[in-house]
């Protein structure tokens, strides 16, 4: 794919992720206001709260939620990992005939040093999360023969991924059977994806 091509579908998923995230936050939003507006009417009109109370309230709550960090933000993601490196055992060579790889396909964001190290290379429309492919889904990284190609300075959470206990990957760990009906539902690259299908999150 050319370099245009690339960046053409780079913003596209930019955009995308933009709208869907503004969609989510509006929604959200509205549901919040909705059931807030209306349990203050209901407390004024019971008499139970008076507006000057309210607005005391108000100033007080929004003021501890920008000093804990916890207003919406339309923000980029990063990952903070803790101070102990998970290790994965799963013999991914015995495997990959198999499942080709399709870890690969997951997302999860970088973490800072990642980023500032330049090995990896992360999505321009959803900062900072590792870069897929837009033909096949896949992480960029990935070589043809599946293995990888900055396995060197991969970043954590593909070394300490275990794939054994994920049941989105294995309908069978033990016999090497994939789940393919999530897989084909959830991992096509014509699909849209946004963030919810985490490696660093396995379920």
């Amino acid at each position: 794919m050319s370099d245009e091509k690339t960046l053409e579908t780079q913003v596209e998923q930019a955009g995308l992720f933009t709208h869907s995230a503004l969609s989510q936050q509006a929604e959200r939003i509205n549901r919040i206001e909705a059931f807030v507006y209306g349990l203050a009417d209901a407390l004024l009109e019971r008499k139970q709260l008076t507006e000057e109370q309210l607005q005391t309230h108000t100033l007080r709550v929004a003021k501890e939620l920008v000093e804990k960090g916890e207003t919406l933000s339309g923000g980029v993601v990063l990952r903070i990992d803790g101070d102990e490196a998970p290790a994965a055992t799963v013999d991914c060579a015995a495997r990959m005939h198999i499942c080709k790889g399709v870890c690969c396909k997951l997302s999860f964001p970088l973490s800072a040093p990642e980023i500032e190290s330049g090995h990896v290379k992360w999505e321009l429309g959803k900062p900072y999360f590792a870069r897929k492919d837009a033909v096949g889904g896949t992480c960029v990284h990935q070589r043809e023969d599946h293995a990888c190609g900055v396995y060197a300075c991969r970043p954590r959470v593909c070394s300490g991924y275990s794939c054994e206990h994920d049941e989105r990957i294995w309908a069978d760990f033990d016999k090497m059977i994939l789940n393919q009906e999530w897989i084909e539902e959830h991992l096509q690259p014509q699909k849209p994806r946004l963030i919810a299908i985490r490696m660093d999150r396995v379920r």
